[in-house]
């Protein structure tokens, strides 16, 4: 297996656990250099996590000619110029969620990859983890028979730090709207993956508490191609953090959290309740996802998560926010 020597733009907090260590540890992957803004920032995350090189301008990260591929871990606003850059200098790209600034950004984003003939790969982690890929299983089995709906109801306190204006999540014009854009995005994208693709949306958002400059609450129904219907809720000034979504099958009701990874499934049938034990989260979350990039690279096998699949969720997200 060749080695794929990878380059992150924006070292910032979720590169610490979530992924950053993960290109070190996957069997041909390497981890040789790293960018921030900060050159200082830059050259104490390269100098903790073993890096050979630090950056402070992304453009001479990716003309490294010994960076073989771009993580892109920088907040949404910058998502485009950067996956533009990569893929004119022909380096495959694994990108944070959610993949555009806006919905016309993923979509120039993804044509712009296939022009040039350039993988693009999205950082939705979840689809790799074994919770989830249990939970795909037991649909797949016919568990709760045929599905016939979902619904997901997401609710978080505010945080401090968004009170006080102090972090970008709230700011649309670097995030692409509030916490559902940030957050909200996993769910949707999970249900893609289950289900197929949402085709038609409808929804309504709005500030509520009017703490800060993004939506803190967001509603909406889709239909997906297969026939499934959705509705959902998540509303970010709520008194407590809670998550929950609900399938409707033929035979049964199927429900889990999507944010807390070690929670069992819950399964109501004729016969009662009954919890279904998943296996714990891996040190770093992103990793099994991270590996199948790696493979799909090497010409081994495919990643789940893709720069179309991610496109389709900022659309979804685009209808339920306009």
């Amino acid at each position: 297996m060749h080695t794929i020597k990878w380059g992150i733009i924006g070292c910032g907090n979720v590169t610490e656990q979530k992924s950053g260590p993960a290109f070190q540890k996957i069997p041909g992957s390497s981890l040789v250099a790293v960018m921030r803004r900060d050159r200082d920032k830059a050259a104490d995350y390269a100098k903790r996590h073993g890096v050979d090189r630090w950056y402070d301008d992304a453009g001479d990260l990716i003309k490294d000619p010994n960076v073989d591929a771009i993580y892109i871990a920088t907040p949404p606003s910058s998502h485009l110029e950067y996956t533009l850059l990569a893929a004119k200098a022909g380096k495959p790209i694994y990108c944070e969620k959610p993949l555009g600034l806006s919905y016309a950004h993923s979509q120039q984003m993804v044509d712009y990859c296939k022009e040039q003939h350039v993988p693009l790969f999205s950082a939705y982690y979840r689809r790799a983890l074994p919770k989830f890929k249990q939970i795909k299983k037991l649909i797949a089995d016919g568990m709760i028979g045929k599905i016939r709906s979902v619904t997901v109801l997401m609710c978080q306190r505010p945080k401090p730090e968004d009170l006080e204006g102090k972090t970008w999540r709230v700011k649309p014009e670097i995030s692409g709207g509030g916490h559902f854009h940030d957050v909200g995005c996993h769910v949707l994208d999970l249900l893609d993956w289950y289900f197929g693709p949402i085709v038609k949306v409808t929804g309504f958002s709005g500030r509520q508490a009017k703490a800060y400059p993004a939506d803190d609450i967001v509603s909406g129904s889709w239909v997906f191609n297969s026939g499934i219907y959705g509705s959902g809720m998540w509303c970010f000034n709520a008194w407590n953090d809670y998550d929950r979504v609900e399938i409707v099958g033929s035979l049964g009701t199927l429900a889990f959290s999507v944010m807390d990874l070690g929670t069992p499934v819950e399964v109501s049938a004729e016969e009662g309740v009954r919890t279904i034990g998943v296996p714990d989260p891996p040190e770093h979350v992103a990793q099994p996802l991270i590996e199948t990039v790696v493979a799909a690279l090497n010409g081994k096998g495919t990643c789940p998560s893709t720069g179309e699949s991610a496109m389709r969720t900022d659309w979804v997200m685009s209808k339920l926010t306009t």
